[in-house]
């Protein structure tokens, strides 16, 4: 299907007028996206592996790049692996990178992480979209349930697994995911999208776009979720986990000249979704599973100016504001704003030599409270934390690719600094080597340090985990035991080697493997510390017998560092264009993950939450040119302790689309996912803050117009 009022070439590509158009429209994508955007989502099935293997991308190296180039574990998910995916989230669409573990937790609650320690609130993996970090600083994760940009405006997603700390900043540890839309030159005229299913009840998508005179492109767009509730683990009960949302967005570029580009975006989002919360109270009964509804909504406003100084130098400027607010029962009630600026100048002035630098700040405020809706009013908020917060951050990296012997090697040294208001400097360096001893082959090595810095939980929080009820099987005691978790947590570091080979053996086949070995220090860890009473502050048991006052007994813990860890594995992936109308895509994926809690520690990062092998096979066919089947099946392994006593069987799922175009601007799907099995489990909140939910089959058909 078409997305754009221009003619194709006889490969069905733009053609040159077109393309030299898009590449002006498209200067401005997520820091210093300048590469040459696809003009149609089904050209990309015409390419041949050599062509793939050029792609453009951004997030390795912060500038344009192929694939081939790329000293990393890399991997594009572009608008028609997307358009043809039977995916409806983002999370979802993941699942077939190697390396990356996603995991469903509930209707609209994901677990997604990068080469291993998957949680709900995973924070060693940092996610962009268009060069806007949407991590939290709440716990250094992203809330999954509020990244819900519509899939048709997606140009590409890549993923790099592996630290990224050089050039993108603490918390890009593990992986970063940087989610690419399209410019608004390639979203010209009026699409409308409309899904309809049993789970996805709901999902409705619709842009426009036109052009400002001469020098550019403008789109609006809005869209409209509702998600049916998932089902409790082994039953037939409501989950009470429905998900409803709507957002809108705007975005404009132009290009007044040569030299100058312009970006302005932002949107608007607003929804409720439903929890059921494991409540926890210092009388009885004590602990019960509660239904909430957890509200959230928010906004971001990006610019980025672009300009070309000579040939060989250009910078890129960009600034955004963030606003986000979550009424989140039985854990907090939050509002955050965010503003951030960038400025980062490239130079290839000197021979050999394609240096990047830049500057950034960042400034962060919140206002929390508890959040007692739907929940009791003596409920313990999961998190406690200070009514208000705020935090600054600078920061400047340098990074330069220097030409050892032209088109075969090239060294890339480089290294970031974040200064913190509140923290030590963290210094994070980076090495990498690139070989291409020929046109098909290139081998690449790194070693790199990253940093986890403290989150806003990290920094003085205190975790109330959960409330043990008196004279039961984890509490002999005739009063309720509570457990809580404060201290001061520093940050986790990372110390990272990697190698990597791509092989291209034809126009049909290619392959790429990585290995990876990471060291962690520094993790955050807990001690448990000599029980006592409350009110009264005595010790315990003692003072359950002298004070009748007495309401609860405390298990105090005093947080910090102390863990140890270290991960190695190696991911695999191979394509195969097998005809002209058959792609076959396949990867497997191995991480063998310890944890090493020192004396009496305990480690947050669990070392069960990541399955040990994944691995998918994903197929798509056209057998006619209005006709498109794409099939996935995808195994993950055995997760052995997500969560304290719970274990998840490994599950082997299909996931089938099937399309047929019988216009040229209409196109009609019927899609399935999670095929094998009626339902099954997948993951479970690490906090246990909410019961075990099952992911059930899902069926739905799909409606796409264009006018």
């Amino acid at each position: 299907m078409r997305h754009d009022r221009t003619l194709p070439d006889s490969r069905g590509r733009p053609s040159g007028r077109a393309r030299r158009r898009f590449r002006l429209a498209a200067l401005f994508t997520a820091a210093a996206l300048a590469g040459p955007s696809l003009a149609t989502d089904d050209a990309f099935f015409d390419l041949d592996l050599k062509e793939v293997l050029q792609l453009e991308i951004t997030t390795v190296s912060k500038k344009p790049q192929t694939v081939s180039q790329a000293a990393a574990a890399v991997t594009v998910l572009t608008a028609e692996d997307i358009r043809r995916s039977p995916a409806t989230t983002i999370p979802d669409l993941l699942r077939t990178i190697p390396g990356v573990q996603v995991a469903s937790i509930s209707a609209n609650v994901w677990a997604v992480s990068a080469r291993g320690m998957d949680g709900r609130f995973t924070n060693k993996l940092l996610v962009l979209i268009d060069g806007r970090s949407v991590y939290s600083p709440t716990f250094s994760g992203v809330y999954w349930d509020v990244q819900d940009t519509a899939l048709e405006d997606i140009e590409r997603i890549e993923v790099i697994r592996g630290p990224g700390a050089t050039l993108w900043g603490a918390n890009a540890v593990n992986g970063v995911i940087n989610i690419i839309t399209k410019s608004a030159a390639a979203t010209q005229g009026t699409q409308v999208t409309a899904l309809a299913g049993p789970e996805e009840k709901v999902l409705v998508s619709a842009r426009h776009g036109g052009t400002v005179g001469a020098i550019g492109h403008w789109r609006v767009s809005a869209k409209t979720r509702r998600n049916d509730a998932t089902r409790l683990a082994g039953s037939s009960i409501d989950g009470e986990d429905d998900w409803h949302q709507s957002r809108a967005g705007f975005r404009v570029d132009l290009a007044p000249d040569e030299r100058d580009a312009f970006t302005v975006q932002g949107d608007y989002y607003r929804g409720r979704s439903g929890e059921t919360v494991i409540a926890n109270t210092l009388s009885a009964p004590y602990t019960g599973a509660i239904p909430t509804e957890r509200r959230v909504s928010g906004g971001s406003l990006l610019a980025r100016w672009q300009h070309h100084l000579s040939k060989t130098e250009s910078f890129t400027l960009q600034a955004y504001f963030d606003h986000t607010e979550r009424d989140w029962p039985a854990h907090f009630d939050e509002q955050r704003d965010t503003y951030d600026a960038d400025f980062q100048l490239r130079s290839e002035r000197f021979a050999g030599h394609d240096l990047v630098v830049g500057f950034g700040y960042r400034y962060t405020d919140d206002s929390i409270r508890p959040a007692l809706g739907g929940v009791p009013p003596d409920t313990r908020q999961y998190a406690s934390l200070t009514a208000s917060d705020s935090l600054r951050m600078c920061s400047a990296f340098v990074q330069d690719d220097i030409t050892l012997q032209p088109e075969r090697l090239v060294l890339t040294l480089g290294t970031k600094i974040e200064i913190h208001e509140d923290s030590s400097d963290d210094l994070q360096p980076n090495l990498r080597l690139l070989w291409t001893p020929n046109r098909r082959t290139t081998m690449w090595a790194s070693a790199a340090r990253a940093v986890r810095t403290p989150s806003r939980v990290d920094r003085g929080g205190v975790i109330n985990q959960s409330v043990l009820p008196p004279l039961g099987d984890r509490n002999p005691l005739p009063v309720a035991v509570a457990i809580e978790a404060s201290g001061r947590v520093d940050s986790e570091r990372l110390t990272a080697f990697e190698a990597g080979l791509k092989q291209r053996f034809d126009h049909r086949l290619s392959a790429e493997l990585a290995f990876f070995y990471n060291r962690y220090r520094d993790l955050r860890a807990g001690r448990f510390l000599a029980p006592v009473c409350a009110p009264s502050g005595s010790p315990a048991p003692q003072c359950l017998f002298l004070f009748p006052d007495t309401t609860h007994v405390v298990q105090p813990a005093a947080m910090g560092n102390g863990a140890r860890a270290t991960s190695r594995g190696l991911e695999i992936s191979a394509d195969w264009r097998a005809h002209r109308d058959w792609h076959l895509r396949g990867g497997y994926s191995f991480l063998k993950l310890s944890v090493v809690e020192p004396g009496d520690l305990f480690a947050t990062d669990r070392q069960g939450a990541s399955p040990r092998h994944q691995a998918f096979v994903r197929a798509s066919w056209s057998p006619r040119p209005d006709t498109d089947a794409d099939l996935v099946v995808r195994h993950v392994g055995r997760l052995e302790a997500p969560a304290p006593g719970v274990e998840i069987p490994s599950y082997t799922e299909l996931d089938l689309r099937l399309a047929w175009r019988p216009r040229r601007d209409l196109e009609l799907a019927l899609a399935g996912r999670n095929l094998l099995h009626a339902s099954h489990p997948e993951f479970v909140s690490e906090l246990g803050d909410m019961p075990a939910l099952d992911v059930e089959r899902s069926l739905y058909g799909q409606l796409r117009l264009d006018f």
